[in-house]
Parts: C-alpha cells; sequence; structure tokens
C-alpha cells in the first residue's frame, strides 16, 4: 500500500552521496553479507537470501536504537520472505528445526485461512530480495501474531518496518540545490561530520538544528541551502516533526513545483514511518503491562517515549520518560539518552 512511495530519484541518490561522504568514515570494515538459499517451512518454495558475516556501528546510534553501519544497514539485510506464501522471517525461522517445531494449525492458517496480508503485491517480485524491508518486517510481525509472540517481539519488528523506512527514504530536489546546499554544509560543519569524538547520529542531529538556526539570518541562497540541509538530516535521522519545520520555511523560498513535489514526497515518508511507530507503540505498550524484568521493562517505558516523541506528542512522550526514571533498576544510558532527546525536545519547541 505505500509501494510507490519509495520510487528512488537519482538525483536523491546523488544529494545521499554527497551528503554520506561527510558522514561517514572510510574504514575497511564495513558490512559484509553472503548469499544463500532458504527453504520456505510452511510452503517448500526456494528463495535466495543474505547471511550476514559481519557489521559496524560507525554511524552511530538513533536516540529510538537503530544502529547505523558502515557499509549496507543489516536492518535491510536480516528478513526474508517467501514470495509464494508471505511466511517471513530470519535465517534461523526457514531452519529444518523451525520447521519441525511448525504446528499444522499454524501452516493451514498460512496456506489455507490467507492469514497473512503482504502490503506489497508478491508476484509483483521475482526475488525476494528485491521486496522493501519494511513490508517485510510487517509480515513478520504478523507471523509473530500467529504464533502468539511476545509484544514486545512484535513491537520490535514494527520499529524495524519503521527504521527501515528512514534508511530508504527518498525526496527529489534540483541538482543545483544540492550541490550548493552541499557546499554550505561543507564550509559550515566539515570539522563537525568528520569528528568522532561522540555518536555520529547524535552530532548529526545537532548540526540539522544549528542549521535550522542559521538559516533564520541568513541571506536568502544561504537560507535555502540551510533548510534543505536541515530538512535532510532531520528527515534522515528520523526527527519527522522538525524535517516537516524546516520544509515549511524552505517551501517559499523554492519554486512552486518544486515545493510541492518535495513536500508531498517528504509527507509520504514520514506517513509511512510514522506508521509502523505507532504499531511499535502500541505492541509495547502492551509488553509494559505484563513484563516483570524490570531492566526490559524500562526499555520499554522508554522505546515508548521516545517513540512518541519521534511523532511530535511531546507531552505523552515526557510522562513516559518519568516512568522510566520511576524505575530503580533501569540501565544507566537510558538516562543519558533522556537527557539527549530531552535537549531536542526543548529545541523544537
Amino acid at each position: 500500500m505505500f509501494v510507490e512511495a519509495f520510487m528512488k530519484s537519482r538525483r536523491y541518490f546523488i544529494f545521499i552521496m554527497l551528503v554520506v561522504a561527510m558522514l561517514q568514515p572510510v574504514n575497511v570494515f564495513a558490512t559484509q553479507s553472503s548469499s544463500m538459499q532458504l527453504q520456505c517451512p510452511v510452503c517448500n518454495n526456494s528463495l535466495s537470501a543474505r547471511e550476514l558475516m559481519s557489521t559496524n556501528n560507525f554511524g552511530g546510534v538513533d536516540t529510538d536504537f537503530m544502529q547505523r553501519p558502515m557499509g549496507a544497514s543489516p536492518i535491510l539485510i536480516r528478513p526474508a520472505t517467501c514470495l509464494k506464501c508471505g511466511f517471513s522471517g530470519y535465517i534461523d525461522d526457514f531452519s529444518d528445526k523451525a520447521k519441525e517445531n511448525m504446528p499444522a494449525t499454524f501452516t493451514k492458517a498460512i496456506l489455507q485461512e490467507n492469514a497473512l496480508k503482504p502490503a506489497v503485491e508478491l508476484a509483483s517480485f521475482t526475488d525476494q530480495i528485491d521486496m522493501p524491508a519494511w513490508a517485510k518486517y510487517d509480515l513478520i510481525a504478523q507471523v509473530r501474531k500467529l504464533e502468539n509472540s511476545p509484544a514486545g517481539d512484535i513491537a520490535h519488528q514494527y520499529l524495524c518496518a519503521a527504521w527501515s523506512i528512514r534508511i530508504e527514504a527518498f525526496l527529489s530536489m534540483p541538482e543545483e540545490d544540492l550541490k550548493k546546499m552541499t557546499e554550505f554544509m561543507d564550509a559550515k560543519f566539515a570539522d563537525r561530520f568528520k569528528s568522532r569524538d561522540k555518536n555520529a547520529s547524535v552530532t548529526n542531529v545537532e548540526i540539522a538544528f544549528d542549521a535550522l538556526k542559521m538559516s533564520e539570518k541568513a541571506e536568502p541562497q544561504d537560507a535555502r541551502s540551510a533548510l534543505i540541509g536541515a530538512m535532510f538530516l532531520f528527515h534522515r535521522y528520523g526527527e519527522n516533526p522538525n524535517a516537516l519545520k524546516a520544509m515549511q520555511l524552505l517551501a517559499p523560498l523554492l519554486a512552486s513545483e518544486t515545493a510541492k513535489v518535495t513536500e508531498e514526497a517528504l509527507k509520504k515518508g514520514i506517513y509511512q514511518e510514522q506508521h509502523f511507530q505507532k504499531l511499535a507503540v502500541e505492541n509495547f505498550k502492551t509488553a509494559i503491562a505484563t513484563e516483570t524484568n524490570a531492566e526490559m521493562k524500562a526499555r520499554f517505558c522508554y522505546l515508548t517515549g521516545e517513540i512518541y516523541r519521534r511523532l511530535g506528542d511531546l507531552k505523552e512522550a515526557r510522562a513516559w520518560f518519568e516512568q522510566v526514571r520511576a524505575i530503580k533498576e533501569r540501565p544507566a544510558f537510558l538516562d543519558e539518552m533522556i537527557v539527549e532527546v530531552e535537549k531536542r525536545m526543548t529545541a523544537s519547541e
């Protein structure tokens, strides 16, 4: 239902290459994977997949725990879907052992009752590797529901779907604007882009806020470049309410048709990501109600608050962060994360 928004723009691909060149360090330890064949445990269909061999987090970690590697993202590599019946999971879910433990009622629900509802047309793909990762995670969540898996596990699948959309987000902008934006961002922030003193994800969001602020007093062309840079970085890191704010400020500085196309694409991408964030938060709430492990409960509460923040509901976010602080056994790193996202909430208001 969302596939039309993932038509990739070559111009935006150039944009990504220019900016990512500034964002990512050069490192030989990029994500590596190898091809393999799997057999669907439900319908015995054969499918090609990728097995993750190694990865890293050189690109930092977002405040909702999405890791950013140098090279391809494991988030896009790990899920697999049988294009014949829709069964979806990870490599272990396609093993002989998984098939042996699969109840007949489960396979019947998929094969005879059509319990799985793909968000894209499976028949339109000749290889499951080409299928968008978010649609695979959506199906994994459906499979987990059929298996009566814990709500926290289901929530994680929806969160992975949201992450996939964030990673694969594409917009279209005139090449001249992208060139000037890159020159402006490089001139203003080159040292900070290259710095590895702290989490690169945090640094890049800080740069986005600074670019947004710079646009207020800049000459029209610099303001235009600053706002394009801020919009891209906010959207790239899932700070979507601020990406919309940057777009609203940018629109009057663009040709009307460019502004219309860019805003429509941005809103589609945001809608897609937030759709799965909402599903994730519903399941995190269910998980919190029954979770007995205090540390895990604190993590679920934090993610619930952080998703609400990313949805733009700051009041709800603050209430959940207070619940995290009320859990004495919470991991210490959650306090640091809350301090960081509270800074962003203040900057957004």
